[in-house]
């Protein structure tokens, strides 16, 4: 059986008052140490929760990339509520809303920093595709979405999209299909926290069955 390596992340909680959890990490981490069989190939996950401060970030994700040989990269985040978006793209620029460090914590110039890629990167997966895929096995409340909203999300899309593009070349390996996802920030609104984690295998099985 081949053995291939999904990198999954969720993030810290945030905002103010600060909540005790975020969802889209409560539903990463249970997928922590899985492999998901698709056919052939056996997935083994590997978690992460990433903070809410754009310089860790920058220095954290590049690293995660080097870490493995990746075929798929998930990065899910809180979005709106009573839907699940997958996000198709992700903008260098216009990131000016602080962090969990506070007013400081923004990126210099408002930018995705240590790339030379374009100002807006797409992914290369099939966003309608998989959307319909995942409606076709009852998760109804998923959507396509192009606005991942200029913050720490969209900013660590943007991160993992031109590490994908430039450092896995240089590497003599296949770009990962990478992704971002949204959850919704409330408990059972429309999904609790197992339903969402079987949301993020679908999707892995979805992306390896493609090949």
């Amino acid at each position: 059986m081949e053995l291939k390596h999904a990198l999954l992340t969720g993030f810290e909680p945030f905002g103010k008052p600060r909540p005790s959890d975020n969802r889209s990490w409560e539903a990463v981490k249970q997928l922590a140490g899985e492999r998901i069989v698709v056919g052939d190939t056996s997935v083994l996950c590997h978690c992460f929760e990433l903070p809410v401060s754009y310089n860790p970030v920058s220095e954290l994700v590049p690293g995660l990339h080097c870490g493995e040989s990746y075929s798929l990269v998930i990065h899910c985040g809180a979005g709106s509520d009573g839907k699940v978006e997958i996000e198709q793209l992700a903008h260098r620029t216009g990131y000016i809303k602080p962090g969990n460090g506070g007013d400081g914590d923004v990126p210099a110039g408002n930018r995705v920093p240590n790339y030379s890629t374009p100002d807006k990167l797409w992914t290369s997966v099939d966003v309608g595709g998989l959307r319909d895929a995942l409606v076709a096995k009852g998760w109804s409340r998923v959507k396509a979405s192009q606005d991942a909203g200029r913050y720490l999300c969209e900013f660590t899309y943007y991160t993992s999209l031109a590490e994908a593009q430039t450092t896995y070349p240089d590497r003599h390996l296949p770009p990962p299909k990478t992704l971002f996802v949204h959850v919704p920030p409330h408990t059972s609104d429309p999904y609790d926290d197992v339903e969402l984690a079987e949301i993020v295998r679908d999707i892995v099985r979805h992306l390896i069955a493609q090949g």
